[in-house]
């Protein structure tokens, strides 16, 4: 006998989860219960095996939820929070509470037909929250050089207040340092053979390999390398309509901020050591057009010849178009 797939949207908070649960077609219940093991079971209890729980993605909250899930073998799907945030604004509503977004949720649900989450490895979490730790210690670095340089352009005694600031950023590049080691170790622990294939594409170095294997997953779910591009935010946004709207095209910048910087930053250095990078960086700006666009085209020249690594499993040769020539 084949049953029914009925929809449960979960709305995730710190302390609480609410549930807006589908009992047929046109009729709903609600329920709000402890974000914790206690409330997981009442989900459960709640809901029959023929359910299929909907939720959004919420830094770490929604994760505790997904990991108990998983472990009842339950199906369930993490949907981006910007598209149930654009579907619930596609539907106008006016008003927002816990209560109506899991609603919101449970329609998604029932409409798109979301596919199943598939939980990433131990490994893969570990290193998320190593590169997060990462990134967090070199923006507060940044903050307290920039506090440095105020400091010294007042005209004041702020003698003591830069010393503290400076030994605030010795110790936080010492732990900086201990967390990359560690980084790296993990790393290579858990795909040594993808740290090597990255790192050997020249432009790309130890901190741009660490975020691209962990923010792609180790690119398990990356089939072309238009879609790394548009996961970076670097796909071109056309802004026209008829004949009166004619805006510039830019890169879309909705994709991993942390990667699309990191890798502008590398293509800094690939349009000068890489050959096919360099080779397109200067055929760009002789044919007039603006450095900063060169530089975005190196960062995708860069995110092509990765994927081509990856993909292939051979390593990186440069000039690698006129050796099979």
């Amino acid at each position: 006998m084949i049953h029914q797939i009925l929809y449960c949207g979960i709305d995730i908070s710190a302390e609480t989860f609410d549930i807006c649960m589908q009992s047929d077609a046109k009729s709903f219940t609600w329920h709000q219960l402890p974000n914790n093991a206690i409330g997981f079971k009442q989900l459960l209890q709640l809901c029959s095996s023929n359910y299929h729980f909907v939720m959004e993605t919420t830094g770490a909250f929604h994760l505790p939820l997904c990991f108990f899930l998983e472990e009842n073998k339950c199906n369930y799907s993490v949907v981006n929070a910007l598209q149930i945030k654009r579907y619930i604004q596609m539907n106008l509503e006016r008003s927002k509470s816990d209560k109506k977004d899991a609603k919101h949720i449970c329609m998604y649900g029932i409409e798109r037909k979301p596919q199943q989450y598939q939980m990433p490895c131990q490994q893969y979490f570990e290193c998320k929250q190593l590169n997060n730790a990462i990134e967090s210690l070199t923006y507060e670095i940044v903050s307290f050089n920039n506090k440095i340089y105020a400091a010294e352009k007042l005209k004041m005694d702020s003698v003591i207040v830069i010393k503290s600031y400076k030994n605030i950023i010795k110790n936080l590049k010492a732990e900086l340092k201990k967390l990359e080691v560690e980084l790296d170790k993990k790393l290579k622990t858990w795909q040594p053979d993808l740290v090597k294939t990255v790192q050997r594409v020249k432009g790309i170095g130890k901190r741009a390999t660490a975020i691209l294997i962990v923010f792609t997953q180790a690119f398990e779910h990356t089939e072309t390398y238009q879609q790394l591009i548009s996961y970076a935010g670097l796909s071109p946004k056309e802004y026209s309509s008829g004949k009166s709207i004619r805006g510039k095209v830019r890169i879309s910048k909705i994709g991993g901020k942390q990667l699309r910087h990191t890798l502008y930053m590398c293509a800094l250095n690939a349009k000068k050591a890489n050959a096919a990078c360099r080779e397109l960086f200067d055929r760009l700006v002789a044919k007039g057009k603006n450095k900063k666009l060169a530089i975005i085209a190196v960062c995708n020249k860069l995110l092509k010849q990765v994927f081509a690594v990856v993909k292939s499993g051979k390593l990186y040769q440069d000039n690698y178009s006129k050796n099979i020539l």
